[in-house]
């Protein structure tokens, strides 16, 4: 069964000079349940670089159908602040990938203004300025936002509507509790993360499991 999914935005998320602004969709925060636009960080992201790479594959694995590949609608990514982290996470259009983002919270330098969970828009113009960010600069986020927006009649809000499968909403809560049994096995640093990622043999097309095991 499938079902719509509205999202609204009081403005499209964007990476301007003032920095990375994502713009949050309906939601429930600590502080008040349910709103429509939750405010949950605004300060620095300690490395950017690697936080905007990590924001672009979860939108690329959230427009992608990996079983019978064909164009999707944008599925946009959720964001849980539980304090000591912002979590990204999406599926896969299929609902066969799951990719998840923990930003830590070495990693932010600002305020934590309420914990909860939202979706963010990950728009066309986003993803490409994202592709552009390198080095290791701080770059300013802001999850949400405490401004008070007024939607005019120009069509101030952005809207989107998808088709999302039963199962897709499933996996979120189905996932959390399987992830939960989950032991690390491994820490990489970035280099070895890339490193590893390339050493992977291209062009098997899904038809062997492939597996990692400890070297040595």
């Amino acid at each position: 069964m499938t079902s719509a999914q509205a999202y609204q935005y009081v403005r499209p998320s964007a990476l301007t000079g003032a920095g990375l602004g994502l713009s949050t969709s309906g939601g429930t925060t600590a502080s008040g349940g349910r709103t429509d636009h939750p405010h949950f960080f605004s300060g620095l992201l300690t490395r950017a670089a690697p936080a905007a790479a990590g924001l672009l594959g979860l939108a690329d694995v959230a427009r992608t159908r990996y079983h019978r590949p064909r164009p999707t609608g944008m599925r946009d990514p959720v964001v849980t602040c539980n304090g000591d982290r912002l979590r990204m996470e999406s599926f896969s259009a299929c609902g066969g990938v799951y990719a998840r983002l923990d930003v830590l919270q070495d990693a932010l330098d600002g305020e934590v203004v309420d914990l909860g969970t939202t979706n963010v828009d990950v728009n066309g113009p986003l993803r490409e300025a994202l592709a552009r960010v390198g080095g290791d600069e701080p770059l300013h986020l802001a999850v949400g936002t405490g401004e008070l927006v007024v939607t005019t009649l120009d069509g101030a809000t952005v809207e989107k509507k998808v088709p999302l499968p039963d199962r897709w909403l499933r996996g979120f809560a189905e996932v959390q509790v399987i992830a939960s049994a989950f032991d690390p096995r491994a820490e990489l640093t970035a280099a070895e993360a890339v490193r590893f990622l390339r050493g992977l043999p291209a062009g098997r097309g899904g038809a062997d499991a492939l597996w990692a095991v400890p070297a040595g």
